[in-house]
């Protein structure tokens, strides 16, 4: 049987809704060879996951997925096979967990303005001990019957160009893959078939991306082979996951993916 690992994989530590013990035994039932967390700028999935493996279980790679702010809009770097004990690293992601609750609290004020009755300690119930974003806000919302159902937040108050959005103050992209790089670690570029941010895969090069998530439930076929030729021409790592965010998740289920081993062993062989 072919050897499969799943890169891309989110807990309720960020806005996944099953908790890490849930997680590890979906990615056990899966038969994965290997498998990541990649929750939002927090590693609390993560460690979470590595205190409870046994013997026998698949392979934990140290991952996060990193919120990227670049012209007109937003992409993600996910962060791979870096010292998850590193000082900096652990800094940079309290410093952006402060941020986002300040970012929870001003969204608040403006649901309060426009007349939605929520508080945020309503939020931070909703998030448990995930990282602030809009998911636990929306969820907040929904809870407390403020919207008849949780997309609706995003649609009519928070979503871009919603009245209560507030914007994320995210890294940049050379912040991103330096704090990466300094870590010991690897970057890529995830879902770039999202709001096609392959475009900006010649200016990443030029800061140092290591690789692209090629295969991810929401890319086409054309969009796995377009994205294989720009791995192929940049010289970049090939990797891919599920995106697990729940059994209701949008995106795919633990596994789904079927990215073959090797694709670890090409990103583990990269030079530091």
């Amino acid at each position: 049987m072919a050897a499969h690992i799943d890169l891309h994989l989110h807990t309720c530590f960020s806005d996944g809704t099953t908790s890490p013990g849930e997680l590890l035994e979906l990615v056990r039932d899966a038969g994965l060879s290997a498998f990541s967390i990649t929750d939002h700028d927090t590693l609390g999935g993560y460690h979470a996951v590595r205190q409870i493996l046994a013997d026998g279980d698949p392979e934990l790679v140290s991952g996060v997925e990193l919120s990227v702010s670049v012209e007109h809009g937003d992409m993600h770097i996910l962060a791979y096979l870096f010292d998850p004990a590193g000082d900096e690293l652990r800094d940079e992601l309290e410093r952006f967990s402060k941020k986002r609750s300040e970012r929870g609290k001003l969204m608040v004020d403006k649901l309060n303005r426009l007349g939605i009755d929520i508080t945020f300690e309503d939020v931070r119930a909703a998030a448990g001990e995930g990282v602030i974003g809009r998911p636990h806000v929306a969820r907040a919302m929904h809870e407390k019957k403020a919207v008849a159902y949780y997309e609706q937040a995003f649609h009519k108050y928070i979503g871009f160009d919603g009245p209560a959005y507030v914007p994320k103050a995210n890294f940049t992209p050379k912040k991103a893959i330096d704090l990466i790089h300094r870590a010991g670690g690897r970057a890529v570029l995830a879902h770039p078939g999202i709001d096609d941010k392959g475009g900006f895969v010649g200016m990443l090069v030029d800061l140092g991306l290591d690789g692209i998530e090629v295969y991810h439930p929401s890319h086409t076929r054309p969009d796995v082979d377009r994205f294989k030729h720009l791995a192929g021409r940049y010289r970049l790592v090939v990797t891919g996951g599920s995106d697990f965010h729940g059994v209701e998740s949008r995106y795919g289920m633990v596994g789904s993916q079927k990215v073959p081993l090797s694709h670890l062993d090409n990103l583990k062989a990269l030079k530091k």
